[in-house]
Parts: structure tokens; sequence; C-alpha cells
């Protein structure tokens, strides 16, 4: 049982080892070999859910480890309440792979190789976990390949899902081809050929794709866009006494962005330290900097509306030209417990960490904003970049460019800004689409289509980015139009296969798998005229 229970915590390890901070994404693709090992010999569903949730504490203890921080160092809570906050969140992301361990073994039970279904279990429990209450897609296990470009092309198809999908059949894959060596029985060929056949099918497509979207300069665009990361540290940012020195600084690094050629400047999320629109006249100092200097400005900052005599507070972005403010969105995906504290009425805690006068609301529409000589845009605020749906809306409702403005200040030193800079990044590849990240204390940056990143401002650094985006960008792919089919074929397959073995067993499986080979068939045939007599016989052999 030790040994079992160190084994899948060191997949855990393994598979945490593959995001930032460290990086290693190559450990991503041996992280569940341990974990399945165990499973094969494991008959009893409970220890094997304990497996799977010791692999998934290990994994998000040392993953999403920063949350524990923020809300001690912003939150205010002591150590004693943090902690419990902290674990709470753990135990609840554990479910997931402790149902992909139990799932598992009820396939090892029923006599089926667990190893073809995994990648189906695990890239739907993960799209679960993306979606299910408010959602909490972090670090999905495709996210580990962020730097191996050709394979993340397959994105603009499957999303993200696809990605993970092929890790976890590579882990089975080659766990298989273990056992095979140390029991010294046969190579299991026909997992190892569709392993290998999917795996050249990849990264043969991201070769293709990488030359669709060759590398481009900063500066080979015709719309100059200026990204101001001004630095200020999350502790003083709301101090009035530090609110002129913000609006300095942006104004500062907006007149060096103009002598730059800049057409358009994106200030981060809540940079504007005052309610916009609010009886404080202070918030007009961001449509006066837009006057003297005489660009536009996309500028981030709280605000507020009265409704049926409530008023209701949001996290906006503002088109601001001059003294107009053109455009105006409100964030649609709040953070729980950041942006509004869940099940305020069971636990009165007041507002969440980041709200300032209350629980902020949810916008209810995608805002395209547009510019002079620019490509229509849509605001992307902080933890939206995160969910797909959202950067696929905007695309739907005529954008052909995402700008992603957030405080990364939270998180501090941590390895929280550079995950959150690579899953932002693959919304740029899953739609095809030039994303501009600003971000107050970093790490703002630029990605071209291919995902590429064109230019960054270090974590913890004051600087500006300038850099030439197309007018008319091309934008969208398969993902963008048709969004998670993928994902939703993985979640019917698991749901087919783990019917028919709860109904017969291998015998069903058996049917199902001969039933998919006569559908292909007849397609096949429908196809090309019912003129081939070999696959005529084939389709009759099968029916007997």
């Amino acid at each position: 049982m030790i040994v079992s229970i160190a084994a899948a915590a060191l997949g855990g390890f393994l598979l945490a080892l593959a995001f930032p901070p460290a990086g290693l994404n190559y450990t991503a693709w041996i992280a569940f070999i341990p974990l399945l090992q165990i499973l094969q010999s494991e008959h009893r569903p409970l220890w094997a859910g304990l497996y799977g949730a010791v692999f998934g504490a290990v994994f998000f203890l040392i993953d999403v480890s920063w949350i524990y921080q923020t809300v001690i160092i912003h939150g205010h809570f002591s150590h004693l309440s943090a902690c419990v906050v902290f674990l709470g969140m753990i135990l609840s992301l554990t479910f997931f792979p402790a149902v992909f361990a139990l799932c598992l073994c009820f396939f090892l039970r029923k006599g089926i190789k667990f190893s073809v279904i995994a990648p189906f279990v695990w890239t739907s429990l993960e799209y679960i976990r993306s979606n299910i209450f408010t959602g909490f897609p972090w670090d999905l296990t495709g996210y580990s390949q962020w730097g191996r470009v050709l394979i993340v092309q397959q994105a603009d198809i499957t999303g993200v899902y696809g990605i993970s999908f092929l890790v976890l059949l590579v882990n089975c894959t080659l766990w298989e081809l273990l056992r095979s060596l140390l029991l010294g029985r046969p190579f299991p060929s026909r997992l190892s050929a569709a392993c290998a056949i999917t795996f050249f099918l990849v990264v043969s497509y991201g070769t293709v794709r990488i030359r669709d979207f060759p590398p481009r300069s900063p500066d080979s665009g015709d719309f100059p866009i200026s990204i101001l990361q001004g630095n200020i540290p999350q502790e003083i940012k709301w101090e009035e006494s530090a609110r002129q020195q913000t609006f300095f600084t942006y104004e500062r690094l907006g007149k060096q962005a103009i002598q730059e050629g800049a057409k358009l400047l994106v200030w981060p999320e809540t940079s504007a330290p005052v309610l916009f629109g609010g009886q404080d006249s202070a918030w007009r100092q961001a449509t006066d900097i837009s006057e003297r200097l005489g660009v536009p400005m996309l500028v981030g900052a709280p605000s507020y509306k009265d409704l049926d005599g409530q008023t209701n507070y949001y996290n906006s972005a503002f088109l601001v030209e001059g003294a107009m403010l053109r455009y105006r969105y409100d964030k649609i995906h709040l953070v729980p417990f950041g942006e509004y504290m869940p099940l305020a009425w069971l636990l009165p805690l007041g507002p969440g960490i980041a709200a300032r006068e209350a629980d902020y609301s949810a916008g209810e529409k995608m805002t395209v904003m547009r510019v002079q000589g620019g490509p229509p845009f849509s605001v992307l605020i902080c933890y939206e970049a995160i969910f797909p749906d959202l950067a696929r809306m905007a695309l739907k409702n005529g954008a052909r460019m995402l700008i992603n403005i957030t405080n990364d200040g939270w998180f501090g030193d941590t390895g929280a800004p550079y995950q959150h800079l690579v899953m932002a990044g693959m919304r740029s590849i899953e739609n095809r689409v030039w994303l501009i990240r600003a971000a107050n204390t970093g790490i703002s940056a630029a990605f071209d289509p291919a995902g590429r990143i064109l230019g960054r401002i270090p974590l913890q650094k004051e600087g500006i980015l300038t850099l030439r985006v197309p007018s008319s960008p091309h934008a969208g792919s398969f993902y963008s139009r048709f969004g998670d089919v993928f994902v939703w074929s993985c979640s019917a397959i698991f749901f087919l296969v783990g019917v028919s073995a709860i109904l017969n067993g291998r015998a069903a499986i058996t049917t199902f798998r001969l039933g998919l080979v006569q559908l292909f068939l007849r397609g096949f045939c429908s196809f090309h005229g019912n003129n081939s007599r070999r696959i005529q016989h084939a389709l009759r052999a099968l029916q007997h």
C-alpha cells in the first residue's frame, strides 16, 4: 500500500514538473505510467480511487500552491483559514483523478484493456472540470506541451483537449510496451501502431500549419499597438495617495509609445484605480490622457450601473477616445472568491478578494470594439482567457483580434503568471487569431496566430511593447466554428463503451467495435457506389 501511494504521488509530481515554473514538459509523457501500473493490479474500487486522489492531490498541491499565498497576502486570511480554503479546493479538484482511477478499475474488472479507453476517460473528465459549476480549467494536461510548437498546432481542430488526449495515449502506449518487456509478452502492436500513426499525423499537421503562418517580425503589420505595463504593486494600487502616480506612470509610458507610432494603447485590468462613471471625477483623468496623447486607449477599470434601484459593480474595459467612452465591456465570467463570494447566503464572508465596494456582477454580452485603421477586437479580462468558449464567442460576434487584459499582481513571484500566460496563448492557436496581452505586473506579451510570442515584458518590470498587427487579419479555424466536437466525441465513446461494459462486458465491446467497422464499410460502399466486391464480401462476413 505504501509503495502504491508513493508511486501515485510520484506520478502527480512528474505531471506538476511539466508546467511552469519548472516547465519540464517531457515529464508529462511518462507521468501517468506509475498510476497505470498500480491500477493494473488493483481490483478494489475504493483503493483505486484513493490512488487516483493521491496522484491528483500531489499535482494540484504543487501546481496551484500560489492560491494559498494569495488568500493570505491579499485576502487577509489567517494561516488557518487560508489552509482550510486551500485544502478544500485541492480536495474538490482531486475528485477528477479519483474518478479516472475508479473508471479504469471498473473497465479492468470487466476484462477490458483500460489502456485503450484511458485517453477518452481523462479527456472527458478534463472537459467536465472545465465546465462544471463555474469551471476551473487551470493547467489542463495539454497546456504542458506549449513549448512543443508542432504538437500544439492541432488545437485549431481539437482545442487543448486534443493535446491532453495525445499525452495520455503516449503514456498508455509506453506503459504497455514497458509491461511487455518486463513480463516477456508480445508487444501491443495495435496500440503501438495507433499511437505512432496518431503522433505522426499530429506532427505532420503541425508542420503544415506552421508553414501556413510563417514567422513575422513585430514590425510587419500595418496597425501599431502598444502594451503598457505599469508594474503598480498590488499592495498600494488602491491607495488614494498612489492614484496620481499611477495615472502619471501610464501617461509617461503612453508618450513613449506614441513616439514609436502607436495608434492604440492597451492598459491592463483595473489599471485605472477609480470607479469609472462614479461621483469621484478622478476617473476622467483617463479621458484627459487620451485627449492629450491624441490616440484611443483601452483601459481596464471597475465600474457600476444602477439597475432597478440597485447598484451593480463590474470589472470592465473601456475604449476611451478623447473625452468619449466609445465602447464598454463588462466581464462575463467572474472568479469565485476573487470577484464574488459564492454561497454568500451560507458563508457571510463579505465580498470577493478583488471586489472593491461589493461583489462584482457578471456582464451579459461579448462586445466587439473598433478603432480607425485597426482590426475589430474583443476583450478577455484576466481569468476569461482560460475559457475557450469566450474566445470563440468573440470571433462569432465579428472580432478579428483578441486583447487579454489582466492583473497578475495577485500571484506575486510564483508560477501562476507563467501558467496564465501559456493558457492565454493557446487561444491564439485554437482560433488562429492575434492575441495581445497586457498585465499590470507582467507577463505582457503578443502572440501570432501560430502561438509564437513576438515580444514580452518580463514579470515585475515596467515597460512598453509596441508591435504592428495586420489591419484586416484573417481569423478563425475549425475549432472556432465547431467548438469541442473532439472532446464530445471522446465523451460519447467513453459513455458507449461504459454502457456496453455494464451490459455484457467484453462481448459487448467486441460487438461495439464490429458495429463501428460495419458503419465505416457501409459509408465507404455508399461513397464508391457499391462497386467494391471485396468490401461487400467483408461486410457480409461481419454480419455473419
